[in-house]
């Protein structure tokens, strides 16, 4: 089997909560994906997806740009179903985990089609059927956030993450407190700065809410930074946006510098990475969330399928990222969503579900074997 044709698309996601605020992006009314589509010449379609968002390293035209050289320069005549050698072939360019991970998602897609199997099974088997999900609380007002927390209670969710970093260290705290008020029994917190705050002002912020039960995601931008905060309050720390590459995942782990991790699989380069960075961190006990920059149903069914085969220790949520967004890819609903679980609709082989070629509308550039 060998490569024919690969299609690339840009598609904007608006949002549906009008706009998504963290401490990196004020304001965000929409995110942008690259999907690709690899054809074959045994008649068998894949499809991925990268996501991309305006204060994050990778733009969508930089995503596409650098995807379509890697495609054409040494991907275009490979067998999709060869997933090492073409790991391989994508660690000719150092890092840049966006410009592979959707061509390697594509690949799985294709090799689980080709055997008749979900990607659950190609990836060792699901755990269970259906994967706690994580809801986010974009920054706003402190009664704000409080309301929507609770909003999203009444659905069934009980997982919940929570951005700070509005630059006012006492609203910060404020928010914190509005959103955990009504906490209930069994309900997970996180607490999100994005990397906003500098040491000591995420150590004034743990003294004033050290009464409250939380985990802190990446407080400072830069590694040695969290560390710091870590080891000077004790407080429980997962690490998000540096955590880019399998080394960045060792590293953290030798060091112990944070008990829990968030493995954007897109970041990482796909579902290849994407697997090994979750088997290190089940090894050694970390904790993940599992989930992408942006994406719609397609990265949707990739991020599920890795969350249906993690350890449930090892698994605090999965993202339902495409459920922000009112553009849909994808026939029918693939991807089931009750009371704060997540599983896949059916048992279709791939990705597990029928991509809507209407909603993806015309290719920004076709690569041609």
């Amino acid at each position: 089997m060998r490569i024919t044709r690969v299609s690339l698309y840009h598609k904007h996601l608006p949002m549906l909560c009008s706009s998504f605020t963290c401490s990196l992006e004020p304001g965000v009314n929409s995110a942008d994906v690259v999907i690709v589509r690899v054809e074959t010449d045994r008649g068998l379609t894949g499809y991925g997806e990268a996501g991309a968002v305006g204060g994050y390293p990778n733009y969508a035209a930089g995503i596409l740009a650098g995807s379509a050289e890697l495609i054409r320069r040494h991907l275009i005549h490979t067998d999709p179903r060869d997933i090492n050698a073409v790991a391989g072939l994508m660690s000719l360019i150092e890092g840049h985990g966006s410009i592979k991970s959707a061509f390697d998602i594509a690949c799985w897609d294709i090799l689980g089609q080709y055997i008749g199997q979900p990607l659950y099974v190609l990836l060792g088997g699901k755990l269970r059927d259906s994967v706690p999900v994580y809801r986010g609380l974009p920054l706003k007002a402190p009664d704000e956030m409080g309301r929507e927390a609770e909003a999203w209670r009444t659905e069934g969710y009980r997982t919940f993450l929570m951005k700070v970093g509005c630059g006012d260290l006492a609203e910060d705290v404020a928010c914190i407190e509005a959103v955990m008020e009504k906490r209930r029994p069994g309900e997970h917190y996180t607490v999100d700065a994005s990397g906003r705050w500098r040491p000591e002002e995420a150590i004034r912020v743990l003294k004033a809410v050290k009464h409250l039960d939380f985990v802190l995601e990446q407080p400072c931008w830069e590694y040695r930074e969290c560390l710091a905060v870590r080891e000077r309050t004790g407080r429980a720390m997962k690490l998000d946006n540096i955590i880019t590459n399998v080394g960045m995942v060792l590293r953290a782990q030798a060091e112990r510098s944070c008990e829990l991790m968030t493995l954007k699989i897109d970041k990482l380069g796909g579902l290849s990475q994407g697997r090994i960075c979750r088997d290190i961190t089940s090894a050694a006990g970390i904790a993940v969330t599992l989930e992408a920059q942006w994406g719609t149903e397609i990265m949707g069914a990739a991020v599920t399928h890795l969350a249906l085969t993690t350890q449930p220790n090892r698994l605090i949520a999965a993202s339902d990222l495409h459920t922000y967004s009112s553009l849909s890819t994808a026939k029918g609903q693939p991807i089931f969503i009750e009371d704060g679980m997540m599983g896949m609709a059916s048992h279709l082989p791939g990705l597990g579900l029928e991509v809507d070629l209407e909603s993806l509308g015309e290719p920004v550039q076709v690569i041609a074997a």
